[in-house]
């Protein structure tokens, strides 16, 4: 449930005030049949409140803004004391648990007494509960801001904020994997938080209560009327995100063994991020006709991760003469390295030509362009980093880079430079008195330039010949080929193990690779079969992209 109020307290004082609300059915879920290996849902119901109070002041010349932000979260679930030790847990920590008696058929106590009874895992007949609930969160964001002028062809602005990010619940990994409304590629507050490891992978990520994420942002800027026809507006602005999500190998004492320590993955407020930035724009116009504009911006982000699992992937399992000497996992980055969405070159040009339709009246020039217009945009984006991979033959593609051995410094790879372009024509003819007839033609990337944002991570090019011939390896040494894993030429009737249809099938193949005689040669294989691994990995049908459109059209007025 969401609603505002926009109130003009008269002619210089404008109020807004506003406020949401939200009731999340985690037990709402879709799920999956039971797995040991998947965590159990959540039957919880998480409460988000948000409200905020904004005045805007016109003195004069003067604007100023200023507003207050309320987010609240209940995530109204429990935790276990030491993630991945749910079930697992000594007497002493199994207050509210039950079994099921087959004689009544329902659930009674664990034990006779409530646990408060001395055991060989319970012998000071301590007893209290596992689980711990998560803590409500409560987050006051302030908002400022102020505009003014210079001069009489000048103004200046600068602005202040702070804003709060709501983590999700569940991500994908989960049991929640695939459906509405689930992260991708982050850390939910749930991740994993029912899962023992009794049926679990000790890599697995837990969920822990957190605290919400929080972004501060200043920006300035100037903007600048030179002339009557050119506008210069330049800005910077600054933005820091503290305890963001992030996953770390945290130790906990085992709670069966005291004395035994663990490492395991636990969801933590520990990442944080700095990007600074500068933006550009001109503004010109050439009469009643050209109206032109140049932008261009430059990024510098940089932080402790590009994603939460960017230490999990790349620094967790490094060996280094610190973790061999302390037997310890590697520490996570304490500096600010460069993220991959750190794009850090953008310009973009946009023109538009109209001619009226009184244009030259009377003349060939006149008649040809009258109602003619001219729309182009030309985008040149330089490349994203990403950190370069030793080469496996695994075939991993990004950016966004993905767990291995990095052979670069940690995005120091990048990938080339986009450019593009699109061009937009219109003609518009008038037809008798009453209709107006408009002919356009809206190409896209008339010059056919070729873009590749994405790349091999292991070779930082379109192109990864060991992880091709594994591929391929693997088909070719297939015993229901020729009934053994050797890659040779061979006769199809003759060797082929397979059923009748299969056999026709490879007969068929090696028609259309081959010279369909029979025989399947090394080389007919490896160009039958490297089909799939083009179309899925092919430079041109995976890499390199030109996206050329071109749409014709007539919109008719009446």
């Amino acid at each position: 449930m969401r609603g505002a109020l926009d109130w003009q307290l008269g002619r210089f004082n404008r109020v807004k005030v506003g406020a949401e609300y939200f009731d999340i059915d985690l037990a709402s879920n879709s799920l999956r049949a039971f797995s040991t290996r998947i965590s159990l849902p959540e039957a919880a119901n998480p409460k988000k409140i948000g409200a905020f109070l904004m005045d805007r002041l016109d003195i004069g010349d003067l604007v100023l803004e200023a507003g207050i932000r309320l987010d609240y979260l209940d995530p109204d679930a429990e935790y276990p004391i030491i993630p991945g030790f749910v079930n697992n847990v000594p007497d002493s920590l199994k207050k509210g648990f039950v079994r099921f008696d087959g004689n009544t058929g329902t659930y009674v106590p664990l034990h006779d007494v409530e646990c408060n009874i001395n055991t060989p895992s319970n012998p000071t007949t301590v007893c209290k509960s596992n689980f711990i609930p998560g803590q409500t969160k409560t987050e006051w964001s302030p908002r400022l801001g102020a505009s003014f002028p210079v001069t009489p062809t000048s103004t200046f602005r600068l602005s202040y904020g702070r804003f709060v990010q709501t983590p999700a619940f569940f991500t994908t990994g989960s049991f929640a994997e695939g459906e509405s409304g689930v992260a991708a590629g982050n850390i939910g507050l749930l991740q994993s938080a029912n899962l023992d490891l009794t049926n679990a992978n000790s890599n697995e990520t837990f969920g822990r209560d957190l605290d919400m994420p929080s972004t501060r942002t200043f920006e300035f800027g100037y903007r600048k009327l030179i002339g009557d026809d050119l506008v210069i507006d330049i800005s910077a602005f600054n933005k820091k995100q503290s305890g963001a999500i992030a996953s770390r190998s945290v130790q906990y004492e085992d709670p069966n063994r005291a004395g035994a320590f663990t490492f395991l993955n636990s969801v933590t407020n520990q990442d944080f991020t700095e990007s600074n930035g500068l933006e550009l724009k001109l503004d010109k116009t050439v009469g009643n006709m050209l109206n032109s504009s140049l932008s261009y911006s430059y990024l510098d982000a940089r932080g402790s991760g590009s994603d939460p699992f960017f230490f999990e992937n790349f620094i967790l399992r490094a060996t280094t003469n610190l973790t061999l000497l302390t037997g310890q996992p590697a520490s996570p980055p304490e500096v600010l390295l460069r993220l991959e969405q750190s794009r850090k070159h953008n310009i973009s040009w946009t023109n538009g030509l109209s001619f009226p339709t009184d244009f030259k009246e009377g003349t060939v020039a006149g008649a040809i362009f009258k109602n003619f217009s001219v729309f182009s945009v030309l985008r040149l984006r330089s490349g994203l980093p990403f950190t370069k991979l030793e080469n496996q033959g695994n075939g991993p593609v990004g950016p966004p880079s993905q767990g291995g051995n990095p052979e670069s410094v940690i995005s120091g790879a990048e990938t080339d430079w986009f450019i593009g372009f699109d061009l937009r024509l219109t003609k518009g003819f008038q037809v008798g008195n009453r209709f107006n007839v408009q002919a356009f033609m809206d190409w896209r990337n008339p010059f056919n330039f070729q873009t590749s944002t994405t790349v091999f991570l292991e070779t930082g090019t379109s192109a990864n010949a060991l992880f091709k011939e594994q591929f391929l390896s693997s088909t070719l040494r297939d015993n229901d080929l020729d009934g053994d894993n050797l890659i040779d030429d061979f006769s199809i009737a003759a060797e082929s193990p397979d059923n009748q249809f299969n056999v026709f099938m490879l007969l068929r193949a090696e028609q259309l690779f081959g010279d369909g005689d029979g025989v399947f040669t090394v080389e007919e294989q490896e160009k039958a079969f490297s089909q799939s691994f083009e179309h899925a990995f092919g430079e041109e049908a995976r890499f390199e992209t030109s996206d050329q459109l071109m749409r014709l059209g007539l919109r008719i007025a009446f």
